[in-house]
């Protein structure tokens, strides 16, 4: 498609109209600013707006406080496998998860702050705007009630947890990825729902710090794995005593004397799998459904990611998107 875009005559990088840019950049996490500060360093007037926290998922409730609950567990997992070496005498480590995860939220807290916020005034034409979530529109975005225009949009507005349907599973408190690594207080048992990566790390996390863990998925674990990397990850995670229970169908979800109890299918018969929590790890969709796209021709697939090209591209032209939400 032919990205040539005609500039907005306000849009010039000599005009200091406050709501014309030559660029927008539509969410504030690691794609949305890395967008922006190249734009920047380019000598270009960039909207950044945001929308919830500042930082995205990445800093806030993906790869920082997981990567730090999981490197805790390595640490209490290497002192109980230490006995595999000879003369080597293991130890259990006392864990604390309530003060893990004050250790990894005040973490998240310094990132966010060193890698996001506190680099903001350093670039003066970046605008960062957080009046309300955006919408596309012919020439800009709305936001907060006002119009702001630019001759080129970037969408990196991020994807969230998605929820299956499952019979009943809107009558109990589940969890997701961001609740699990959240939780004040460690629970007796979760039963994780979802064998992707996601769900295998967390199940991993969760087990070393002293929780009794359930893997539950329809598949096998990493579908999108070769065959013999899922075998070989299942047989270590039963070897830390994890239960992984693979090739079901899920029929229903209910509360319990024990907290959450799962009815499947398998084989043709029906079982009934029962922990304290449920944490649901059963992919991610886009954050799309407000911004208007199919209003401006802007593609998107089933589960609502926006399609691009090799470039980044949109199917409008003028539109770019970025990171998770394409």
């Amino acid at each position: 498609m032919d990205q040539t875009v005609t500039a907005h005559a306000c849009c010039s990088t000599e005009d200091n109209g406050s709501d014309c840019y030559d660029l927008i950049v539509v969410g504030a996490g690691s794609a949305g600013f890395s967008a922006s500060i190249t734009a920047a360093e380019a000598g270009k007037r960039v909207a950044l707006v945001g929308h919830g926290t500042i930082g995205g998922t990445c800093v806030n409730v993906g790869c920082v406080p997981s990567k730090a609950m999981i490197r805790a567990a390595e640490a209490v997992h290497g002192g109980t496998s230490a006995a595999r070496f000879p003369g080597i005498t293991p130890c259990a480590h006392a864990v604390d998860w309530g003060a893990v995860v004050k250790g990894t939220a005040d973490l998240v807290e310094e990132m966010r702050h060193k890698k996001y916020i506190d680099l903001l005034p350093a670039y003066e034409n970046v605008t960062y705007i957080e009046d309300g979530p955006a919408r596309l529109v012919e020439g800009g975005v709305t936001v907060g009630g006002r119009v702001i225009s630019a001759p080129r949009v970037l969408i990196a507005t991020g994807s969230r947890p998605h929820m299956p349907a499952i019979e009943g599973i809107d009558t109990v408190e589940t969890l997701d990825s961001t609740d699990l690594l959240t939780l004040p207080d460690r629970p007796e048992s979760i039963m994780v729902l979802g064998g992707g990566y996601i769900g295998c790390e967390l199940a991993q996390m969760a087990s070393r710090l002293g929780v009794n863990v359930a893997l539950v998925t329809r598949s096998r674990l990493l579908p999108g794995a070769e065959p013999e990397v899922a075998e070989a990850l299942t047989q270590a995670l039963m070897a830390e005593g994890i239960a992984v229970e693979t090739g079901l169908a899920y029929v229903s979800v209910a509360k319990s004397a024990g907290g959450v109890t799962l009815t499947v299918e398998r084989g043709g018969k029906i079982e009934a799998l029962t922990a304290e929590r449920l944490v649901v790890t059963t992919g991610r969709i886009a954050n799309t459904e407000s911004l208007g796209l199919e209003d401006l021709g802007i593609e998107t697939d089933a589960r609502g990611s926006i399609k691009v090209g090799p470039d980044m591209a949109t199917t409008r032209a003028g539109v770019w998107a970025a990171g998770d939400v394409t």
